[in-house]
């Protein structure tokens, strides 16, 4: 496994769609757009899983505590 953050790892085009600002109205158009009933059910099955995988409040707590650990490692390192 590498220590480079994915970040680093993706096509220039990539990141700099994702590091760029959505404008408001652009952001308002796209919440307006529904979900369809695919996206809902998958929303659905993330949430049944995730809260099987960990179903008390402190188990959420900390798995939120570790993820963030990682996020901000990561971007720490970025350059």
């Amino acid at each position: 496994m590498t220590s480079e953050p994915a970040a680093s790892r993706l096509p220039e085009a990539v990141r700099r769609l994702l590091d760029r600002t959505l404008p408001a109205d652009e952001f308002q158009r796209l919440l307006a757009i529904p979900l369809t009933d695919a996206e809902r059910e998958d929303t659905r099955a993330l949430v049944r899983w995730f809260t099987r995988r960990y179903p008390t409040p402190a188990e959420r707590f900390a798995y939120v505590r570790r993820a963030r650990a990682r996020w901000l490692g990561n971007s720490a390192r970025q350059p």
